[in-house]
């Protein structure tokens, strides 16, 4: 489709298709070709062809195959960040080596990814729909609809958002005033909560509880995958766990995780009621549940995604007493659930998450 179609205003992302097979490249080139803010300006067998086209495509975003003959998908998103950093969008499956590669990719720079598994290339109504999704979000470019003026747009294409509220710095509380850290991400999370955990080093004197939206098959290879790197212990949570010092808690895709009080300890609930939220696992229901059962002995963090996720649940944990931190918009490769958050003025503290882990680590270490 030829760009003098389109409105000047309006500009057209520049998307490159790499996968090593010629039906996908063409189903995912049918799904974006007509999509009037897309320009689909080069399809790669490989990664080695990727690379040789590089600078003459200048691809503002990348979707990726990691099973590809030659030298792979890992490594050719090592040598694409490398040589041209650029959003990329993994079209991986949660079987067999899949899910591992993936959560790797995601450490190695790759923005976000799809499970092929979960949509049909026959009727690709729910892939195009949930492609596009991704494609504006890791862009951070409004979707446009058909009737929206291109006046109401920056120059640049993009919709011009309100700038968030960043609160003040708070004094830092006495150490030993926490009983649990929780965190939670969507998009642009596992690089983010690897810092942060990074940071808060290699003892945690109360457990660590984390919600990573992920779909379903993906969240055990993220938990393994924290486990290699770190000195922490990390596990996905279990029904009725007591939480332990240093270790890690990670929410199970599929399955809501709610924090009980039973005597002195903390204790995992798993559940997958209720089931018609957005996401499940939600942030909001672990950040509500640790409001009513740690109150103000809770440090809470909601970090990079799409949607509003954890913003009333930072809220509730405020309202206890907790101590709130939201990631900063420049280290967040989507910063709408940290927007939503400061608009409720649910956090006390803004940061990128190398400092909300050195926080943290002030917070609970005595």
């Amino acid at each position: 489709m030829s760009s003098d179609a389109h409105p000047s205003s309006v500009r057209r992302l520049r998307v490159a298709v790499v996968d090593d097979s010629t039906f996908i490249r063409k189903a995912i080139t049918r799904m974006l070709e007509d999509h009037p803010q897309i320009r689909l300006v080069g399809s790669a067998g490989s990664g080695e062809e990727l690379l040789t086209h590089l600078e003459d495509w200048a691809p503002d975003v990348v979707t990726l195959d990691l099973d590809m003959p030659g030298m792979g998908g890992l490594a050719t998103l090592d040598r694409l960040m490398a040589l041209r950093p650029t959003p990329v969008i993994i079209l991986s499956t949660h079987s067999g080596e899949g899910a591992p590669l993936t959560i790797e990719a995601l450490h190695r720079g790759a923005t976000d990814f799809i499970d092929k598994q979960r949509y049909s290339l026959v009727d690709f109504g729910a892939l195009r729909t949930i492609l596009l999704d991704k494609i504006f979000q890791v862009t951070r470019t409004p979707h446009l609809q058909a009737d929206e003026a291109p006046s109401r747009k920056a120059a640049s294409g993009r919709e011009a958002e309100p700038a968030a509220v960043v609160p003040e710095p708070q004094p830092v509380e006495l150490p030993g005033a926490f009983d649990v850290i929780v965190l939670g991400a969507s998009t642009g999370g596992p690089p983010a909560l690897q810092t942060i955990l990074e940071e808060i080093g290699n003892a945690c004197p109360v457990p660590i509880v984390i919600v990573q939206h992920m779909p379903t098959g993906f969240t055990h290879a993220f938990a393994e995958r924290l486990n290699a790197y770190l000195p922490l212990q990390v596990q996905e949570a279990r029904q009725g766990q007591t939480l332990q010092p240093n270790s890690v808690y990670i929410a199970v895709a599929g399955k809501h995780l709610r924090l009980r009080r039973h005597d002195a300890a903390l204790v995992a609930e798993v559940s997958p009621f209720p089931k018609n939220l957005v996401h499940v696992p939600s942030i909001d229901v672990l950040f509500e549940s640790a409001a009513r059962g740690a109150g103000a002995r809770v440090a809470g963090a909601l970090l990079t995604g799409m949607g509003s996720d954890g913003a009333k649940g930072l809220s509730a944990l405020k309202a206890a007493g907790a101590f709130t931190l939201c990631q900063d918009e420049a280290s967040s490769v989507v910063f709408g659930m940290p927007r939503a958050a400061l608009a409720l003025n649910a956090a006390s503290e803004v940061a990128p998450p190398r400092t909300i882990g050195r926080r943290l680590r002030e917070l609970v270490t005595v």
